[in-house]
């Protein structure tokens, strides 16, 4: 015998043996066993139908959530990609203002510290020496 005939043997007797020990321990008559199994069946059955129905329905609800989400997501970055090109729209006028007042202050730092060396007190050239 090859080993699948063996297999399937072994659990022909098995479930044969245990079909016939159960029917001989089980502490009902053989109507009510039947109709205990099948109501237990029915619940069953209605329970795995009850599942299925559920996760049909989370698996339907987590699609949408995922597309509403991928929606938002681009939404929100093309807004943000407007709204940084308005910005730097918006300060580049502000940007060459202040470097240019910044030349300005530079300019002026210059021609002041220039004027400071031009008329330093001859006064306190004699006091540095001194001191």
């Amino acid at each position: 015998m090859s080993r699948m005939k063996k297999l399937a043997a072994g659990a022909a007797i098995g479930s044969t043996v245990a079909a016939i020990t159960t029917l001989l321990i089980t502490p009902y008559s053989g109507r009510e066993l039947k109709q205990r199994v099948s109501s237990r069946k029915d619940r069953v059955n209605a329970s795995q139908q009850e599942l299925s129905t559920k996760i049909k329905a989370v698996s339907q609800q987590v699609q949408m959530t995922a597309r509403e989400g991928n929606t938002i997501v681009k939404n929100i970055a093309s807004d943000l990609s407007t709204t940084l090109g308005q910005f730097k729209e918006e300060i580049v006028p502000h940007k060459e203002s202040i470097q240019h007042h910044l030349k300005e202050i530079q300019n002026s730092l210059s021609n002041l510290e220039e004027h400071v060396q031009t008329t330093k007190n001859p006064n306190e050239k004699i006091d540095k020496k001194e001191g």
